[in-house]
């Protein structure tokens, strides 16, 4: 009797790290079976994701030049603008959010279909009255009717 009070004496020292072992060989299997399954964990991936959107973006821009289809442009970018506005003067203007970093838009502005600039900006500011007039950025086109 006194020899298997010591057999189990010996069996439950050895169980808390017995116990420990299975958890974490469980746990280490669970979690790689889990990233095949899923791919990369959350955030990791959205970064990833976003990163290549933001390349792919920056890419079709940089291919651009002024005068070229701005449809077909915006086709490429793979995705709708966040914004697209116009005004009385034939400019329209195609805002995508998050191009050059979180918080930088870049915008595609057309005239007639035309792109006349590409860039790190925003709709607001490049569709503004005073880029219009005189001096303006985009002077120089036909007044509104």
């Amino acid at each position: 009797m006194a020899a298997a009070a010591l057999g189990l004496a010996a069996l439950s020292g050895c169980a808390p790290m017995l116990t420990g072992q299975m958890a974490g060989a469980g746990y280490r299997a669970a979690s790689s079976s889990l990233e095949s399954v899923w791919g990369a964990p959350a955030a990791e991936s959205a970064d990833a994701q976003a990163l290549a959107r933001q390349k792919r973006m920056q890419a079709v821009l940089n291919s651009v030049d002024v005068g070229q289809d701005a449809p077909a442009i915006v086709q490429r970018m793979g995705e709708a603008p966040i914004q697209k506005s116009g005004n009385a003067r034939g400019f329209t203007c195609y805002e995508y959010a998050a191009v050059y970093s979180a918080t930088e838009a870049a915008v595609i502005v057309a005239k007639d279909g035309r792109v006349v600039f590409f860039g790190n900006s925003r709709c607001a500011a490049e569709m503004a009255d005073a880029n219009f007039r005189a001096d303006g950025k985009y002077a120089g086109g036909p007044e509104p009717l």
